[in-house]
């Protein structure tokens, strides 16, 4: 894991997962914030933290699960992470690997094209046709 301090920058995003079933038997699909970090050559690093956007509640009224909407809430927490990755960057800090994971590399990123997943992709089509 490249770790330079001084080429990565924390970003909030989010991802869309299964909350759980709601009550008419359908899947429940939610956001999930997080934090990565990425850097130029386009190397990403995701926190092991994430904020799920809900929560799976029982309805007290109909003893039904319900899904209450946080994602302000954790959006704002995955900002406020965001934000102190980056000072503590600024700082001089150094990456803690033991909150990181490697992420998928930046589309269209050198890191991307290094990988070669442009050339698997291609390869996997050409086995569809």
């Amino acid at each position: 894991m490249n770790t330079s301090r001084t080429t990565f920058t924390a970003y909030a995003a989010s991802d869309l997962y299964q909350a759980g079933i709601s009550c008419d038997g359908h899947p429940f699909i939610a956001e999930r914030f997080y934090v990565f970090l990425t850097n130029d050559y386009g190397t990403r690093l995701r926190h092991v933290v994430g904020f799920n956007g809900t929560e799976r509640l029982v309805c007290e009224d109909t003893g039904e699960f319900c899904f209450p909407d946080l994602r302000e809430e954790a959006r704002a927490k995955a900002d406020r992470l965001a934000d102190r990755v980056n000072a503590a960057l600024a700082s001089g800090k150094v990456i803690d690997g033991s909150y990181w994971i490697d992420d998928a590399p930046a589309y269209c990123s050198d890191a991307y094209i290094d990988q070669g997943i442009e050339a698997e992709r291609a390869f996997a089509d050409s086995q569809e046709a």
